[in-house]
């Protein structure tokens, strides 16, 4: 496949970069500096200068606190920009792929979301996200695919935020009271290269690795396998009040994704792999 990704500086995208050049793909991943999708006339130009097979949407705005005070922002990127791309890939055929978020769920769930759970966004960045599938379905041929607690190479993420100032000796105070299942890009990029290769039906999948557990968690798991002794308390989201609301429970139902690219493997197992890895 000749492959598009948008936003190919970001964390995301370079993992599934990586993903499908070692498959043997042609794979063009221009940063934002080169391809800004807020600007419907280059978006257009690009596709319909490179006539991908597939676009695969990494270009996206993901800072969740900041989208409280920055909603506008927040929308033009993951609604507007991706309606942009939408109608492009439309245009010339290609298949588009919109990662999107956990956080289009409340929470308020007992059991995992499955892909045609009613949504309910609790903060700013979950309606733009929202929005954004609404968008990615102006392609027709579309993949929605929602994924939780991203962790990789190349970006900021809460893993990468806990061993460092665990190194540093900070004493660390961690949100015990919600639920979702971590997820290392490298695990995702392959979720989404399979589901294109396979030719997924159109419609909305969920991705993530296995299995699920909380912050608190995930910090302490991420200590133990990088044998770091320090401090770790558990506490309540209201103990540790953020400008964004999150849900207290967003795992994801993946089964109807691994009856297409396989099982996907236990978040422990990937977040081991992916510290030996240097992540």
């Amino acid at each position: 496949m000749r492959v598009l990704i948008t936003g190919g500086g970001g964390m995301l995208a370079r993992a599934v970069r990586l993903e499908l050049e070692r498959r043997g793909h042609e794979v063009h991943a221009p940063d934002r500096a080169v391809l800004d999708i807020t600007d419907a006339a280059a978006v257009e130009r690009a596709i319909r200068e490179l006539r991908p097979d597939a676009v695969i949407q990494g270009a996206a705005y993901t800072r969740v606190d900041d989208a409280e005070r920055e909603e506008e922002l927040a929308f033009a990127v993951n609604a507007t920009g991706t309606a942009h791309v939408a109608r492009a890939c439309r245009e010339v055929g290609a298949r588009f792929l919109y990662p999107s978020t956990d956080y289009v769920f409340d929470g308020e769930a007992s059991v995992p979301y499955t892909p045609g759970a009613a949504t309910n966004p609790l903060n700013a960045y979950g309606r733009s996200k929202l929005a954004g599938e609404a968008a990615a379905r102006e392609a027709r041929d579309y993949l929605v695919v929602r994924t939780s607690w991203l962790y990789g190479a190349g970006g900021r993420h809460f893993v990468g935020t806990i061993l460092a100032r665990a190194r540093e000796g900070q004493p660390l105070r961690v949100v015990d009271d919600q639920h979702g299942s971590p997820t290392w890009t490298a695990d995702l990029a392959a979720v989404l290269v399979g589901l294109l290769e396979r030719g997924a039906p159109p419609g909305v999948y969920h991705a993530t690795n296995s299995g699920h557990t909380t912050w608190y968690g995930l910090a302490r798991e991420a200590l133990r396998l990088a044998a770091l002794d320090v401090e770790i308390e558990p506490v309540t989201t209201e103990a540790f009040p953020r400008p964004a609301r999150r849900p207290r429970y967003s795992v994801l139902d993946c089964s109807a994704t691994e009856a297409l690219v396989g099982p996907i493997r236990d978040w422990r197992e990937a977040l081991a792999e992916a510290l030996r890895a240097g992540v």
